[in-house]
């Protein structure tokens, strides 16, 4: 198996050199060196995953330390919903909960995990890229020299069947497919061949390498001789998978979410929360802010992301579903096992102390609940 890798540097040069490295064994197709690949990724991002995990749910374990503290603060300011938030923040920040180490780790994990995510699609791009130039060459070069010597627009049909031989011999030498896809460098899809038409192929060349009317003449006359080119590549099956194992990763891991987040402490309020909150907002000049319900995003999320899995896996090429599939697969994996080995570690870990006794007047002029102002 013949792949091509385009020369590179950064991200996208690692991704060139791992995958090569890959198939360097020999004994594995690229479909599947694109899984192996996703998980030598995910195991080398798995350290900041681990500690952005970890730093969340000890976070959660300090929340539910101090939810007999939060129940009566909230008792206290049943109706000043600012005042609530004013002594939440204090006795938050007097025992390091939620502090900007946490979100600082949370936020540099998104960031690295998107850039990774978009830096391998235009690396696995560039490799589709890369082989479709290769054989649409290789191809040229067994057509050329076949009519240099003769009339390449009256071939008879002997000589039309004999170059059609050839022509074919050389795409099977030069198409790498996985399983019921022909070309692992299209969509996955019974809307798209298994070969480029000229101007898609055009499209994938620098613009002073793009081909003229000729040039795309002679291209289609290439590949007419070739008939596996003209029928369906796929039939959606990988994008219907990515959106089936993006859904079940979001969904274990609301679960393990659920599974580590504090008991919520219910408290009976004489109206809704957001009267309150609209109303004090108002008395003082406040910008009112729409409530924002993490558990309806989270909700809304689990839909919109398999969509959009669905689109990625139709427009980008077979090699890229593969990794999209895999990434979601080994990402499901990992979620449950850090779950399980956070809460080991966490186990053995001396239980926080609470601190309640303090001045919190600096934070909240208003407190009633602390060290000097509590009634």
């Amino acid at each position: 198996m013949n792949i091509q890798f385009p020369a590179g540097d950064g991200i996208q040069g690692f991704v060139y050199w791992l995958l090569e490295q890959i198939m360097g064994w020999g004994w594995v197709s690229y479909g599947f060196a694109i899984f192996f690949f996703t998980l030598f990724i995910k195991l080398m991002l798995s350290p900041l995953d681990f500690f952005n995990r970890f730093f969340s749910r000890r976070t959660q374990i300090k929340q539910q330390a101090l939810a007999g503290e939060l129940a009566d603060i909230e008792k206290i300011y049943k109706n000043d919903p600012i005042g609530l938030t004013r002594a939440r923040q204090a006795l938050y920040q007097k025992n390091g909960v939620g502090g900007m180490g946490g979100a600082l780790i949370s936020l540099v994990s998104v960031i690295v995990t998107m850039g990774v995510f978009f830096q391998v699609m235009g690396a696995l791009s560039n490799i589709s890229n890369q082989n479709m130039h290769y054989q649409y060459e290789q191809l040229q070069g067994v057509y050329r020299t076949y009519v240099a010597d003769k009339d390449a627009n009256n071939l008879t049909d002997d000589q039309k069947t004999e170059l059609g031989t050839l022509l074919n011999q050389k795409y099977a030498d030069t198409q790498i497919s996985f399983g019921w896809i022909k070309n692992i460098w299209q969509p996955d899809s019974p809307m798209a061949s298994a070969g480029m038409s000229a101007d898609a192929y055009n499209n994938t060349l620098a613009k002073e390498e793009q081909l003229d009317e000729a040039g795309k003449a002679e291209y289609n006359t290439i590949y007419s001789y070739i008939a596996v080119t003209k029928q369906p590549n796929g039939f959606f099956i990988l994008a219907i998978l990515s959106a089936v194992t993006i859904f079940v990763s979001m969904k274990v891991n609301s679960l393990m979410q659920k599974r580590a987040a504090p008991k919520k402490t219910e408290v009976k309020k004489e109206e809704p929360i957001i009267t309150y909150s609209l109303r004090d907002a108002k008395q003082q000049g406040m910008e009112e802010k729409p409530v924002v319900d993490p558990a309806q995003m989270g909700k809304m999320m689990s839909w919109i992301m398999p969509i959009i899995y669905v689109l990625f896996a139709t427009m980008q090429t077979s090699a890229f579903a593969i990794y999209m599939i895999a990434s979601s697969l080994v990402s499901t994996v990992i979620s449950v096992s850090f779950s399980f080995l956070i809460d080991l570690i966490l186990k053995n870990m001396k239980k926080p102390e609470i601190t309640k006794d303090f001045d919190a007047k600096i934070i909240n002029p208003h407190a009633k609940y602390f060290k000097g102002g509590k009634k």
